[in-house]
């Protein structure tokens, strides 16, 4: 059974106050760790306290909906059902003595098989999905978002490409589960003796082509750039060497000839802030990357709208 399906084993962190931020820091790093999130909602609600000179009464109450367990990077894992409902209760006046509790509720039905995810599903999702994308990873250059990990940036703007759907009537995309934001439609191992390139063949044959709006993902990537420069009459080179471990990242330009990745990301270059930064694919020597394009929730294996709908979870303990 998954940590995550187990009540007393979800960490509830009220020491770090994520409850009293705005707007509410949720999920929390700790709750993401237990497992990969398809969807989360909040609400809350304050009221003076009767008792005069206590402050507000504040409560709490957001849910979560888990994709199953999988470790396949190739295909968003689909909805296990479960729901995990938190609720925190405080006073403005004392919130190191806020309560918290949480509650699980578990699928009656099973899924069906997996859908086909087709080209005209992808060129779709882009269409649907990238502008929004993209204009709130630019419209934060310059900012920290949430904890300001790599990671958020991308989650973030899928969580505002969702309510950008929603407000419009369209199905919402998928939010990122882990290291998977999407269907995978670029995946390659890098290697010195065979660098990824347009010329090589890597790039040139993409499926689907990779677009603005699609998502990076690098894992224990090294690359290597030689810079050559000219001090006085003697000319002079030097390489910059940078690894990750893992990395996320959104596209925001591809220039596929050149084998160059621009990019908006959190925690590159620099620390904790989204800025602007390229990637050129050509100087991978190690490690993995993958894109994703963001795809609407009723692509998620076996599930359909109201699989990971989490409407009114939250009106109510």
């Amino acid at each position: 059974m998954s940590r995550f399906k187990n009540e007393s084993a979800i960490p509830l962190s009220l020491e770090t106050l994520w409850f009293t931020h705005s707007p509410p820091t949720f999920p929390y790093p700790a709750l993401r760790q237990l497992g990969t999130i398809l969807n989360a909602n909040y609400a809350w609600e304050s009221t003076p306290s009767l008792t005069p000179g206590i402050g507000t009464e504040h409560t709490f109450i957001g849910a979560v909906a888990w994709a199953e367990d999988t470790d396949s990077s190739a295909h968003p894992p689909g909805p296990s059902g479960v729901i995990t409902k938190i609720r925190v209760r405080w006073i403005s006046t004392s919130p190191t003595s806020a309560t918290g509790e949480v509650k699980n509720t578990f699928p009656t039905t099973t899924h069906t098989a997996r859908q086909e995810i087709t080209h005209t599903h992808l060129q779709r999702a882009s269409e649907w999905y990238a502008p929004d994308i993209l204009g709130y990873v630019k419209s934060h250059i310059g900012l920290t978002i949430g904890d300001g990990e790599c990671w958020t940036l991308a989650y973030k703007a899928l969580q505002h490409a969702a309510a950008k759907a929603l407000n419009e009537g369209r199905e919402p995309p998928m939010l990122s589960t882990g290291r998977v934001h999407g269907s995978l439609i670029f995946e390659w191992t890098a290697c010195a003796e065979y660098p990824i390139t347009y010329a090589s063949g890597i790039l040139r044959h993409v499926p689907t082509g990779i677009r603005a709006g699609d998502i990076l993902e690098l894992s224990d990537g090294l690359f290597r750039t030689r810079h050559a420069g000219l001090t006085g009459l003697v000319g002079t080179q030097h390489e910059e060497n940078v690894r990750f471990s893992a990395h996320t990242a959104v596209i925001v330009e591809v220039k596929m000839e050149d084998s160059t990745l621009g990019v908006i990301e959190q925690n590159g270059r620099a620390r904790l802030v989204v800025a602007e930064n390229e990637y050129n694919l050509s100087n991978m020597l190690g490690g993995v990357v993958r894109v994703y394009r963001p795809i609407g929730i009723s692509l998620v294996a076996g599930s359909n709208l109201h699989d990971v709908s989490l409407a009114g979870v939250c009106d109510a303990w």
